[in-house]
């Protein structure tokens, strides 16, 4: 057994990998695993993975057949001794007092879970790189009653992510939180689990992981089922506050939760390589638009969602029926969203999560 089980799940980042995996070899702290999760990759990662391997004997090497990141997670937790479990990205990397300074917290406090901060690195098409900080600012939520009355502001510290956390590994045997096979958002679905019984989370102020974000990058590509998959998303968060019993206080939460799956959906119908009619694209937002949750987020009397001044132009366009006009003004504010986003880091402001 060790203090800690690095996950890392792998699936051609061939490019960036050793630097990721450096990263934690180079931990100050050395009581611990590294378990990579080759997810049947076609490029040099997986050779990459077994090199390393005979250089490290904390590293170990776990090569599948492709099954997307949460069920490589889930193989890796399989493997996991560590008394605390880290999940990492392979295509970014760490501040070497990563481990000892977040362990130290969780072992003095006995916590289930440490947030801690991070940086966004954002490089542009020309290669320049901007860094800019994020921590939290919450102290300790020692109770399940303190954790769910600060999940406003708790929420608003990327709650879905996962690199940004150490998790207790027996809290996760205990509440039966492993991921699903959904390709997109196993991240949030799984800390939906987490936050069902969670108490004694404990925040550290300082930054240590790296999130390299490529300004301009193709990294999104049309997916016919992203609406169902970010819906998905949104029921699960709904759950989990029904669970709570805060549906009235986080009834703007939830409706929120379900506008993002519209808006995905919007952004998703507009990406260069969606190969939708314009005919098709109308029809898909018609569909979305009948979805239970939707109509009543764009339609009810009581809905909250309109006080959000930013999202009021495409519900007045959505609820009127103006799709290609809804289309092209998505177009054209995600193309500001870039501009905003990449001087003031707030396209979070602007999606309304």
């Amino acid at each position: 057994m060790v203090a800690v089980s690095v996950i890392m799940p792998i699936y051609n980042v061939a490019d960036g990998l050793k630097k990721s995996i450096q990263s934690f070899l180079n931990q100050t702290y050395r009581d611990f695993e590294l378990i990579l999760v080759n997810d049947g990759s076609t490029d040099d990662s997986g050779n990459i993975c077994d090199e390393l391997k005979k250089t490290d004997s904390r590293i170990h090497v776990i090569h599948q057949e492709n099954a997307g990141s949460g069920l490589a997670r889930n193989a890796g937790l399989d493997r996991a001794t560590g008394e605390y479990i880290y999940f990492a990205d392979p295509d970014d990397y760490v501040e070497i007092e990563l481990i000892k300074d977040n362990l130290k917290i969780a072992k003095e406090n006995d916590a289930n879970v440490v947030v801690f901060g991070y940086y966004l690195e954002e490089i542009n098409t020309k290669g320049k790189r901007i860094k800019t900080t994020h921590l939290p600012k919450l102290s300790v939520l020692k109770t399940k009653e303190d954790f769910r009355k600060s999940f406003r502001a708790f929420r608003s510290l990327d709650s879905n992510v996962l690199w940004n956390k150490f998790y207790r590994h027996q809290y996760l045997v205990e509440n039966n939180c492993r991921f699903t096979d959904q390709r997109v958002g196993q991240d949030a679905l799984f800390n939906h689990l987490v936050y069902q019984n969670l108490e004694d989370i404990y925040f550290n102020q300082k930054p240590y992981y790296h999130y390299v974000s490529r300004i301009g990058s193709a990294v999104n590509h049309y997916h016919p089922d992203r609406f169902l998959l970010e819906y998905t998303i949104a029921e699960h968060f709904e759950k989990l506050i029904t669970i709570w019993h805060y549906e009235q206080v986080y009834q703007d939460l939830i409706s929120l939760a379900y506008w993002r799956t519209l808006y995905v959906e919007l952004n998703n119908l507009i990406l260069e390589d969606c190969p939708l009619s314009d005919y098709e694209k109308k029809q898909k937002i018609s569909s979305a638009l009948h979805h239970p949750k939707i109509q009543q987020i764009l339609f009810s009397s009581t809905s909250t969602l309109e006080k959000k001044y930013h999202i009021k132009l495409l519900t007045f366009l959505l609820k009127n029926n103006k799709y290609s006009l809804t289309l092209k003004i998505m177009r054209a504010k995600i193309q500001i969203s870039k501009r905003y986003y990449y001087t003031f880091n707030t396209l979070k402001k602007i999606v309304g999560t």
